[in-house]
């Protein structure tokens, strides 16, 4: 017998249910031998939903509930319930993540067959039958005959306890990591200002090292507290464009993200970009904006993505005699971490960055 995919199974084992009803009520001998043959089936692929790795109950066009796999048994901890119809599926005890009680209109059952959705999904904790609880996933589908008429709905449940768990712990984890980067950031600040003080160092040199530490900063704690691994450009842009640029940056492009490292690099060069831009460039006029664009490119050596940094309406940009810190940063840093190649435009319009970029899909190792 080929392999069938579980909502076939789940499609033939309620029409094996029917078929079987129908005859075992006949004395006919050619319609109890057709009889036999469908139970035989039957027994063959409730046999085989046995070897599934996660609970399987189903239920008919009218929602009584007509199997379950030994699977559900062993994960709620009791028997099967075969509820009448979608008003009983409260004998189920389950509960939201808030401790509302489940109600029976909210299981995918009941929400498939009643509300005729194609998928259902709800992640419950569910009261076992020795009153403990667990994290239950339920996934329904409805099951559909050879004419595509719903003749019932199948739902997969699937343990997730031990996956809420981890994510609770990786949260606190993540948390705890966040507050430590914090306080090393602010005895790095400290560290520094004591030092500069010392050795009679200019306020204003004082404070633009500062800035940039707290821009770092706050960069790392962004990333520390969202995946860690990825961020969207336009997220990391408008974290550091806004209070500098205060509206007058236009971010704008395709839904982007950037292993973590280049996106911390990408964070620190927009810092620079814009304080630059507000001491010398289009931002130190009141008339001047900046608009930062993104694009992406396919090649055959692989997705391609462009930044473009366009200033207009302030003053000619000229090319500085001699390169500092924010130059090294948005230039020679940059290239390096990203693999890129950088453009520069000094031009009477204002000032144009320009980076390209082979998109990495995963965090490289540092070399």
């Amino acid at each position: 017998m080929p392999t069938q995919s579980p909502d076939k199974m789940a499609t033939e084992l309620l029409h094996l249910h029917d078929e079987l009803a129908a005859n075992n009520s006949n004395t006919d001998a050619r319609k109890k031998k057709k009889a036999q043959h469908a139970l035989n089936r039957l027994n063959f692929l409730e046999a085989v939903m046995e070897t599934v790795p996660v609970g399987v109950v189903m239920a008919d066009a009218d929602g009584q509930i007509v199997y379950g796999n030994s699977h559900v048994e062993k994960m709620v901890g009791h028997k099967v319930i075969l509820s009448d119809d979608v008003t009983s599926y409260g004998e189920w005890i389950s509960y939201h993540a808030d401790g509302r009680r489940v109600e029976s209109h909210e299981y995918p059952l009941a929400r498939v067959i009643e509300g005729n959705q194609d998928h259902a999904e709800i992640d419950v904790h569910y009261q076992r039958g020795d009153g403990t609880r667990f994290w239950l996933r339920i996934i329904g589908e409805p099951v559909l005959n050879g004419d595509g008429e719903r003749i019932g709905a199948t739902v997969a449940l699937i343990d997730i306890d031990e996956e809420r768990r981890l994510r609770e712990a990786q949260n606190i984890l993540i948390a705890e990591l966040n507050h430590r980067v914090k306080n090393a950031f602010s005895v790095v600040k400290s560290i520094v200002s004591q030092s500069l003080r010392k050795m009679s160092i200019h306020r204003n040199i004082r404070e633009t090292i500062d800035q940039r530490l707290n821009a770092y900063a706050t960069a790392h704690s962004k990333l520390v507290g969202t995946t860690w691994d990825r961020a969207g450009i336009e997220e990391v842009a408008n974290d550091v464009l806004e209070p500098i640029g205060g509206g007058r940056i236009k971010t704008s492009g395709p839904a982007t993200e950037l292993p973590s490292r280049q996106a911390l690099s990408l964070s620190m060069a927009f810092y620079e970009l814009a304080t630059n831009a507000v001491k010398y460039g289009a931002l130190s006029v009141p008339d001047g904006i900046v608009k930062l664009t993104w694009e992406q490119h396919d090649t055959p050596e692989g997705s391609t993505l462009e930044l473009h940094w366009v200033e207009s309406g302030g003053p000619a940009a000229e090319k500085p005699s001699e390169t500092g810190f924010g130059s090294f940063i948005t230039g020679r840093a940059l290239e390096a971490e990203t693999g890129g190649k950088i453009d520069t435009i000094f031009g009477s319009g204002g000032y144009e960055w320009h980076l390209t970029m082979l998109q990495q899909m995963e965090e490289q190792a540092p070399q």
